[in-house]
């Protein structure tokens, strides 16, 4: 709820109501099929075939750096209250993110002979770029945060963290981070 509330705030003083389809809508595209989904896509192959260890090396580091540069852009959006936009701009680097594992198809390359490195980077890029989408989700979601960085074995994730990636590092075993609501739930 504290999701959808922040997707529908500006700096603005207007009413917010609650649409049961529209929150459901939005946790179900959003959380789960656009940021859930990314983590659980990627961790499955490293935690089954590299034994949860990340790859030493970013795969795609300049689309890193623009993930990790756009933090600065979402912060002031935070800081002025306009936590819609901050929302749509989050949920526009999980777009990208997604867009670059389906570009890569690690499902595809996982069964080719000879292509474990390129799996385990592009899994691995994966990852960090759900960690620096959940560094900006966290004010929002602050106890998927928790289970975040316990799924990922690390300190509690500050802003400043994004900067550095998660690589030569062991995670632990995914375990979902929230479920789709049902209409069953919404009645």
């Amino acid at each position: 709820i504290r999701y959808y509330y922040a997707a529908k705030l500006s700096a603005g003083v207007d009413d917010i109501d609650l649409n049961l389809q529209d929150f459901m809508q939005r946790v179900n595209s959003d959380l789960v099929g656009k940021f859930v989904n990314l983590a659980s896509r990627c961790a499955g192959f490293i935690n089954k075939k590299f034994d949860g260890l990340l790859a030493e090396e970013l795969h795609a580091p300049a689309l890193f750096r623009e993930l990790v540069d756009a933090g600065d852009e979402i912060a002031e959006l935070f800081e002025h209250l306009n936590y819609s936009q901050a929302v749509r701009q989050i949920m526009h680097l999980a777009d990208k993110a997604n867009q670059y594992i389906d570009h890569h198809k690690p499902w595809a390359l996982a069964k080719e002979a000879n292509q474990a490195y390129n799996v385990q980077a592009i899994c691995s890029q994966g990852l960090n770029f759900f960690r620096i989408i959940a560094i900006y989700l966290k004010p929002i979601l602050p106890e998927t945060a928790e289970k975040i960085e316990s799924f990922l074995n690390i300190e509690p994730m500050t802003w400043e963290s994004r900067q550095l990636p998660l690589l030569n590092h062991k995670i632990s075993a995914f375990k979902p981070l929230m479920q789709r609501i049902t209409e069953e739930q919404i009645e």
